[in-house]
């Protein structure tokens, strides 16, 4: 008999074949939160027989297929039962949650211990940090032997985000230390699951994408000496394989793509569009003059924890002659010299036809200011040192001297400060949650709604004629129900 299986994960859509016992396919591909297009584009090259059994799993998508479903502890229960391998537990690394099974003699379920609300050490936090330092999964397994484990702050993303940002921008740490940094969080998340679901020795089976990362895998091994561990062939697709197995015991007949996804239903409760909101909001537009030969400047520098930003000010006139808005990529002193090379583009095409030395410009002063200020500091030579506050107080009385609130939203925290006769005296930032961050919005609008220029989110925010409403506080959550629930919702 011929069966399909189809396991809608947090972040991707596996889809196993088989006939008989044979697996004919298998695919692994991103949904990006829209699983019926996931769907169609792995199943609208096959050719699927009327006569084939399917069956769905997965908690972000069991209710949204027209077919039989099942939770997924039953297929990992049927897939161990294939896999011929008798375990104590299974681990589950996916991309929203890390769950240990423990099982019986018969290879059957007897408990569960999960993950909580908190993004730090899932594999899609994984994910976002590489994208965060222009990485991806291939680099993972290629990184330099002389790599080093450094501590990270891994109770909460954010802290752990900060940890990682802060490292590359004070030049303490290379990518290739993150990345196996964060692989060992990953690992002593996984041995404490282990250690509160009791199992201290014995063999366990790892399963889920996660464990194409070989120094995640290393490092369980390493730091749990007395067990044996498994990484099946059929691991990264584990309960679709077990999906496809019970699909030829109680699944649905095959009803074809058009009759495979159900409609789309969103419960969420609606806010009013933003749109009823922009009389509220004026724009402080910076004026921009040409570069004028023989002119001083101040060049002023703003290493962010996932933006670099450089402007040339003339000192004459306090306006703009040059700037660059660039990435980090957690490399700050790269993302700065691209920076430099930008302005000096804009200089030079100011500048035209002048020749010789009247035709340059003095920059006498340099300031910095960012969480990469100490770094970019010393590699510009300037003693001009800010921290964003100060900074931040400066821009803003420049352009309207009776502010007396700043909000601003950073990629890595967003801030509030309290200006005082154009003093600042009171300020806050967030602590403990990355919902309101730059960079949540960023990498839940790329990894889950497929919008690949940040850019663009602003336009598509103000089509939104009933924006949905989430939780506030805990953005890992928030984002995964929506996606759980509604699949990608036009706006």
């Amino acid at each position: 008999m011929q069966s399909l299986g189809i396991n809608v994960g947090s972040s991707t859509l596996k889809i196993v074949f088989l006939d008989g016992d044979k697996i004919l396919f298998s695919k692994i591909i991103p949904h990006e939160g829209d699983f019926g297009e996931a769907v169609k584009k792995v199943l609208s090259d096959q050719s699927i027989p009327e006569e084939v059994h399917c069956l769905v799993t997965g908690t972000e998508g069991r209710f949204r297929f027209d077919i039989e479903n099942v939770i997924e502890p039953l297929c990992i229960e049927e897939a161990l039962k294939r896999s011929k391998e008798q375990v104590n537990a299974v681990v589950s690394l996916g991309g929203e949650d890390l769950v240990v099974y423990t099982v019986d003699e018969n290879n059957r379920i007897i408990s569960n211990f999960s993950g909580n609300k908190c993004a730090s050490g899932t594999g899609e936090f994984f994910k976002q940090q590489l994208a965060r330092m222009d990485l991806s999964l291939e680099n993972v397994n290629s990184i330099s032997d002389s790599s080093r484990v450094l501590a990270l702050s891994s109770r909460c993303s954010v802290f752990m985000k900060s940890d990682c940002t802060h490292k590359l921008n004070k030049g303490e740490a290379t990518k290739d230390d993150i990345v196996l940094s964060l692989s060992a969080v990953m690992a002593i998340k996984v041995i404490d699951f282990l250690n509160r679901a009791r199992i201290l020795a014995g063999r366990v089976m790892l399963t889920g994408g996660v464990t194409q990362n070989k120094h995640i895998v290393n490092f369980i091994r390493q730091k749990a000496e007395k067990i044996e561990f498994i990484v099946p062939e059929e691991a990264s697709y584990f309960e679709a394989y077990g999906a496809a197995w019970l699909a030829q015991q109680i699944g649905s007949p095959w009803p074809g793509l058009k009759k495979l996804i159900k409609i789309k239903e969103v419960r969420f409760d609606r806010l009013a569009s933003l749109n009823s909101q922009t009389s509220m909001v004026s724009y402080v537009q910076g004026v921009r003059e040409k570069i004028k030969p023989g002119a001083e400047y101040i060049l002023g520098v703003d290493g962010g924890s996932t933006t670099t930003k450089a402007c040339l000010i003339n000192i004459e006139s306090s306006t703009i002659a040059a700037s660059y808005y660039g990435r980090t990529h957690g490399d700050p002193v790269k993302a700065l010299k691209i920076c430099l090379q930008e302005i000096q583009k804009q200089v030079a095409g100011d500048l035209g036809e002048h020749n010789g030395s009247e035709a340059g410009i003095r920059i006498p002063l340099t300031a910095v200011t960012g969480s990469s200020r100490e770094i970019l500091g010393v590699f510009l030579e300037t003693p001009a040192v800010y921290n964003e506050i100060i900074a931040h107080s400066e821009g803003t009385i420049y352009y309207d001297q009776e502010v007396d609130t700043i909000f601003e939203i950073g990629g890595q925290d967003a801030k509030y400060v309290y200006l005082k006769n154009k003093v600042p005296i009171d300020y806050a930032m967030n602590e403990a949650c990355s919902a309101g961050t730059g960079s949540f919005l960023e990498e839940s609008a790329q990894g889950d709604l497929n919008i690949q220029h940040a850019h663009e989110i602003g336009d598509i925010a103000l089509k939104a004629e009933k924006p949905l409403k989430f939780g506030e506080t805990v953005p890992l959550l928030s984002i995964q129900i929506y996606v759980k629930r509604s699949s990608r919702v036009p706006v």
